[in-house]
């Protein structure tokens, strides 16, 4: 944790200097999400093996038991969406929910986070009928 700390603290510091940009990959951007990640991972643990904190981690658990199973389908379901074409052709099935369910009533912003939460919402309810029916996709 004191790493992780460490790195996120380095990172903004060195962000001042060399400014922080994941579409480039700075390195300042990595030292701070590497920090970022590190500490995160840290408190995780803590929380899990010293506490013994576990009933907030069983979606974690869902996804990671057919994780890439979950990968692999929402992948291949968000391009089938991007291609599926309605409204005479003129929108892509993926606009047509974003807009109809999310746009309708929010800024695009935060019709766009509500967007991304359902569909991840929408994948754990999937992922949590085969856990509950304990049906493991493995490769």
């Amino acid at each position: 944790m004191v790493a992780g700390a460490s790195g996120l603290v380095l990172g903004a510091l060195w962000g001042l200097v060399f400014p922080i940009n994941k579409g480039i990959w700075t390195s300042s951007y990595v030292v701070f999400t590497g920090g970022a990640g590190s500490l995160l991972l840290g408190i995780m643990f803590w929380a899990m093996e010293f506490k013994r904190w576990k009933g907030w981690a069983k979606p974690f658990v869902v996804y990671g038991m057919n994780a890439i199973a979950v990968f692999v389908a929402s992948g291949l379901l968000a391009k089938l969406l991007g291609l599926w074409r309605v409204q005479g052709g003129d929108t892509s099935m993926k606009g047509w929910i974003y807009r109809s369910l999310f746009a309708s009533w929010a800024d695009p912003m935060n019709a766009s986070l509500a967007f991304a939460l359902s569909y991840v919402l929408f994948w754990l309810g999937l992922m949590w009928l085969l856990h509950w029916k304990r049906v493991f996709i493995k490769i």
